[in-house]
C-alpha cells in the first residue's frame, strides 16, 4: 500500500459468511459489496489498511487471515471471490506456497481471485510466481486506485468461469468440459480462456485426445505460448515423445522463461535414460525459479542416479528447507538428505540430519520409525553391524503395525535398507506390496525401477516390478471377463479377494464399482454391494479424483442412483 493510505485504531471485526450466496442489500450493484473477500497477511497494520481501502470500493465482507493455517482453514470453510494474500508468510512459508497448496487441494474455486501483494522485486522471486500463475502479483507501494484497476480487471474475467465452479468443485471434470465446449461454441468475449481450461481439464484427468484437440484449435487461431505447452503435454501423454520434445524445445527457444517446459523436458530426457541433460535442464530452471519444491526434488533424484552425489546433496538441502514450513513437508525429506551424504561418505553430517529428524518428528510414528531406519543404514557405514540389525529389527517389527499408515517413500526408504543390509525377502515383501498397488502407474513404477537402478539391483528390480504387474493384470482381466460374461457375483467376489489384498489399488476399486453397477443395473437394487461401492467411489474421490476411469464411472454412477430414485446415495 502506498504510505498515505488511512490506518485505523483497531482492525475490524471479521464478518463471518458460510458457504451460501451473499444476501443481497442496498448496495448490491456495486461489484465488491457482493463479494466476499479474505485477506492474508502476518501483520496487522496491513490488514487494517487493505480492509479500509476495500471498504472503500463498497466491500462490507471481509475475512482475515494470519497464517497460512488459518487460511486453509477458512477456505475450506468459506467460498471467497477475492484472496489478497502477502508473500511473506513467515517461517519460510510464502503466498506462492500457500496458493500452490490451495490450488492442489481444490480450495479456490475457478471463479475466485487470488492476488499476491508483495515488495519482493527480485527476478527470480517474479518468474516463480509467473509460473505458479496468480491471478496477478501486486508490488508494494501501491495506490488504492491501481488496486481497484487490477482487481475489477481480474473478478470481471473470473466472473465470466462461474459456469464451471460448481462441476470442479465437485470434481466433476467431465461435465465442467462440457461447460467449457458450450461457452467456446458460442464465441463470446472469453472464448480462449475457455478453451485455455478445458484443455487444461482434459490434462489433468488424462483425457489427451481431447486436451490435443483443444490446444490444436487454439493454435489454428493464434500461436499461444500456453497452447503449445498443452500440445506438447498432450502429445507426451499419448507417447508421441519425440513431437513433444520438439514443441517443448521450440517454447522454450521462442521464451526461456517458460518454466514447466523444462520440467517436461528433462521428464523426457529421464525417460531416454539421457541423465545428463535431464540434470542440466532442472538445474538450468532451478537457478532461474528456486523456490519450486518439486523441480528441486526431481533435480535431487536425477542427480542421485547420475551419481552427482553433490548436486544431490544441494538439492536434497534446498528440498528439506522449502519444504520444512508447507505441506510438502515430510520425514522422507531428512531420509534423502542422509541417505546422500551417507553415500559421500560424510557419516558427521549425515548423523546430524538424522538428529534433526528425531527433533522435529518427535512423537510422530512415522518419524520416529522412520529415524530407526536411516539410523540401522548409518551404524552400518560406521561398522556397528550389530547396532544396525538390532535397529533394523525393530523397525521391521513396527512396519508391520504402521504399513497401512506410511507412505510410499518411507516404504521405499525401508525397502532400500532391508536390501543393503541382506534382508532380501523383506525387501521383496515390500516391494511386491507397492507395485501390486500401483501396477498402472507408469511414473511410480518408473520410481521405483530407479530405486532399484540406484543400489545396484536394476535386472532383479524390472523382473519384480513385471512379475508383479502381470499377476495383477491376470487377476483383473479374469474378473473383468466374468462380468462381462455375466457372473457378476463371481466377479464382485473376486475383485473383494483382490482388494483385501491390494487395499490401495485404485484400478481395483473402480472395477469392483464398475461390476456392481453391472449387477444392479440387471438385477436391482442391492443394499450391501451398493454400501460398498458408495464407499469405494468416495475414497478414490479423495485421494485420485482426477483418475480418468473414476470421472466416467461417476458419471454412470450418478444416471443410476438417479434412475432408481436413491437422491441419498448420490456423490
Amino acid at each position: 500500500m502506498s504510505e498515505t493510505t488511512p490506518t485505523p485504531a483497531a482492525a475490524p471485526e471479521p464478518v463471518h459468511h458460510m458457504k451460501a450466496a451473499p444476501a443481497r442489500s442496498a448496495a448490491y450493484e456495486n461489484p465488491y459489496a457482493k463479494r466476499l473477500f479474505l485477506i492474508i497477511d502476518s501483520l496487522p497494520q496491513m490488514q487494517r489498511a487493505l480492509a479500509m481501502t476495500l471498504s472503500s470500493f463498497g466491500a462490507n465482507s471481509v475475512e482475515y487471515a494470519s497464517k497460512a493455517s488459518d487460511a486453509l482453514a477458512k477456505m475450506a470453510k468459506y467460498e471467497f471471490d477475492v484472496v489478497l494474500c502477502d508473500y511473506d508468510l513467515g517461517n519460510g512459508y510464502d503466498g506462492l506456497y500457500l496458493f500452490e497448496e490451495i490450488r492442489e487441494r481444490n480450495l479456490l474455486k475457478q471463479s475466485c481471485v487470488f492476488m499476491v501483494v508483495t515488495g519482493e522485486r527480485r527476478a527470480q522471486r517474479v518468474i516463480s510466481a509467473a509460473e505458479l500463475a496468480p491471478d496477478d502479483y501486486l508490488l508494494k507501494p501501491f495506490t488504492g486506485e491501481v488496486l481497484r484497476e487490477r482487481l475489477e480487471r481480474a473478478m470481471r474475467k473470473r466472473e465470466a468461469f462461474r459456469l464451471v465452479d460448481e462441476n470442479i468443485l465437485r470434481h466433476d471434470y467431465l461435465a465442467a468440459i462440457e461447460s467449457c465446449g458450450r461457452k467456446i461454441e458460442e464465441n463470446g468475449e472469453f472464448a480462449f480462456d475457455f478453451m485455455r481450461l478445458k484443455g487444461s481439464l482434459a490434462l489433468k484427468i488424462n483425457d489427451f485426445d481431447t486436451a490435443r484437440d483443444a490446444y490444436m484449435q487454439v493454435l489454428r487461431i493464434k500461436p499461444a505460448t500456453w497452447a503449445k505447452m498443452g500440445l506438447a503435454k498432450a502429445l507426451a501423454g499419448l507417447k508421441s515423445y519425440d513431437e513433444a520434445r520438439l514443441l517443448f524445445e521450440a517454447v522454450l527457444a521462442d521464451n526461456n522463461q517458460v518454466m514447466e517446459a523444462y520440467d517436461w523436458l528433462a521428464r523426457l530426457y529421464r525417460g531416454h535414460h539421457d541423465l545428463n541433460r535431464a540434470q542440466h535442464t532442472l538445474q538450468t530452471a532451478a537457478d532461474m525459479s528456486p523456490v519450486v519444491f518439486r523441480r528441486l526434488q526431481q533435480l535431487a533424484q536425477v542427480a542421485v542416479l547420475n551419481k552427482d552425489l553433490a548436486t544431490a546433496e544441494t538439492a536434497c538441502q534446498q528440498t528439506l528447507d522449502i519444504a520444512k514450513y508447507t505441506w510438502h513437508r515430510s520425514p522422507t525429506h531428512y531420509a534423502a538428505l542422509a541417505r546422500v551424504q551417507m553415500a559421500r561418505g560424510d557419516n558427521s553430517n549425515a548423523g546430524r540430519t538424522l538428529a534433526n529428524l528425531r527433533h522435529d518428528y518427535r512423537y510422530n510414528e512415522e518419524g520416529e520409525w522412520l529415524a530407526n531406519v536411516v539410523d540401522s543404514q548409518l551404524q552400518a557405514k560406521n561398522g556397528n553391524a550389530d547396532k544396525a540389525r538390532e535397529l533394523l529389527s525393530a523397525a521391521d517389527e513396527r512396519f508391520k503395525q504402521l504399513a497401512s499408515k506410511l507412505g510410499e517413500e518411507s516404504q521405499l526408504e525401508y525397502a532400500r535398507a532391508c536390501y543393503q543390509q541382506g534382508r532380501d525377502i523383506q525387501g521383496n515383501s515390500v516391494m511386491e506390496y507397492l507395485v501390486r498397488n500401483h501396477h498402472d502407474d507408469e511414473d511410480m513404477l518408473a520410481h521405483f525401477g530407479d530405486m532399484f537402478e540406484e543400489i545396484g539391483l536394476g535386472q532383479a528390480g524390472r523382473q519384480l516390478i513385471a512379475q508383479n504387474v502381470k499377476s495383477v493384470l491376470e487377476l483383473n482381466n479374469q474378473a473383468v471377463r466374468e462380468a462381462q460374461s455375466g457372473q457378476f457375483d463371481a466377479a464382485i467376489e473376486r475383485f473383494v479377494k483382490a482388494l483385501e489384498e491390494m487395499p490401495h489399488n485404485v484400478q481395483i476399486m473402480l472395477n469392483l464399482v464398475n461390476a456392481v453397477l453391472a449387477y444392479v443395473s440387471q438385477n436391482g437394487w442391492h443394499e450391501s454391494h451398493m454400501r460398498r461401492a458408495y464407499e469405494l467411489l468416495a475414497k478414490v474421490k479423495e485421494i485420485s479424483p482426477t483418475n480418468n476411469k473414476f470421472q466416467k464411472i461417476l458419471q454412470s454412477w450418478r444416471v443410476l442412483v438417479d434412475k432408481m430414485d436413491k437422491p441419498q446415495w448420490a456423490l
